[in-house]
């Protein structure tokens, strides 16, 4: 199993630097390039929450950083390595390759989940998402068992980090094409992947309210932002996980401690 990890902006030192009292220039954490649905005006966003929450933008997203890698690290015979290198770290024999981000957790034991993968193209799994209310996206015509929350429709093809691309489809070319889970899913249309949907829970995002996504809400109404993530840390303290879940409880409970100091 390879963890590629997509690009992100290095939350320790943007922390460390805001701690320090330095300004922080927008382009050390803003995308080089132009992506759909991005806030542009993410900067005034950053400092509304900073005005309003007594744990920063930075620090939040460096500690939800370090709650995901840990996660990462600790599925047992996985090679974790950034996108950009990732051609360097694959292991020999079959591996499943997935792109995560920087607040996407995986189960422990997703080598052996892993398992029930055959010689498709791309394996396709569920995906948690935490936020308020919490879901699971799973295909519309398939039952799944392995809920958590609300079922959620899968928006695309593949969603965020729930597909495992066949080593066979670790090329340069084809790593470029299927790196983002929308360009991945148009790219699968074009040249005819084959899909196989395996009802087993390996993985959650985390979709907490410093997401960009989230926090392009804060100039509405802070107010009821701040209700929000009241709702996010209620929404996650509330939650109730089976058994084979159980490995997300420690995960969540530092994600709610840390927007519980936040509000305050």
């Amino acid at each position: 199993m390879v963890f590629a990890l997509r690009q992100s902006p290095d939350w320790p030192r943007l922390a460390a630097d805001h701690t320090m009292g330095l300004d922080i220039a927008p382009h050390r954490y803003m995308p080089e390039q132009e992506i759909p649905f991005f806030p542009r005006w993410l900067p005034g966003c950053i400092d509304r929450w900073n005005t309003l929450f007594g744990v920063n933008f930075f620090a939040c997203r460096a500690e939800l950083q370090r709650i995901a890698r840990a996660t990462l690290n600790a599925v047992a015979g996985a090679c974790v390595a950034p996108r950009a290198d990732i051609l360097h770290h694959l292991p020999p024999g079959d591996f499943r390759l997935f792109f995560v981000d920087d607040d996407d957790w995986f189960a422990p034991d997703s080598v052996t989940r892993l398992s029930c993968a055959g010689d498709e193209d791309i394996s396709v799994f569920p995906l948690v998402r935490l936020d308020s209310p919490v879901v699971t996206f799973v295909p519309g015509r398939i039952r799944s068992s392995q809920v958590i929350g609300l079922p959620q429709t899968f928006t695309f093809r593949y969603q965020t980090n729930n597909y495992g691309l066949h080593r066979r489809l670790t090329t340069p070319a084809m790593l470029n094409m299927l790196a983002d889970h929308a360009d991945a899913s148009a790219t699968a249309d074009r040249i005819g992947l084959t899909d196989v949907y395996h009802d087993t829970l390996l993985s959650v995002t985390n979709k907490t309210p410093v997401s960009a996504s989230v926090l392009m809400r804060i100039t509405d109404d802070p107010d009821a932002f701040k209700q929000h993530v009241e709702a996010f840390v209620d929404a996650l303290r509330n939650l109730h996980l089976p058994p084979d879940a159980s490995w997300m409880a420690p995960p969540i409970r530092q994600t709610t401690d840390l927007f519980q100091i936040a509000l305050g």
